[in-house]
């Protein structure tokens, strides 16, 4: 069970990182996709606010540190409960996050397109 945590951890550092390389980009070219027009800088914006969202989400959700040996009760039954239910909650936020950087991505995508589309 240690495992799986640890395997949602390192996903949930992907999906940070995916955010990170969002920021990154905006940063660099941001200026000249929000210049396109007005809906190129909705989508953007929007893309990019939701990118961070996601990310906070991530990092509150997934990434919170809580040792295994805290969640040692008297009964191995009830402390393997426990755990697995911290593993599952971890994983629906995981997807959660996922779901959330996907919108982030595809309205950022949307927003480069307008500008691709517009020389």
């Amino acid at each position: 069970l240690e495992r799986h945590l640890n395997t949602l951890h390192t996903r949930a550092q992907v999906l940070i990182s995916l955010a990170g390389i969002v920021v990154t980009v905006t940063g660099f070219s941001g200026r000249i996709i929000a210049g396109t027009n007005l809906p190129a800088q909705i989508l953007i914006i929007s893309g990019l606010a939701i990118v961070l969202i996601s990310a906070v989400f991530v990092t509150r959700k997934v990434m919170k540190v809580k040792w295994v040996t805290t969640d040692i009760q008297e009964d191995s039954i009830e402390t393997l409960e426990i755990i697995i239910i911290r593993r599952n909650q971890k994983t629906k936020a995981f997807y959660t996050g996922g779901v959330i950087l996907s919108v982030g991505l595809f309205l950022y995508c949307a927003a480069i397109s307008i500008m691709l589309l517009n020389p």
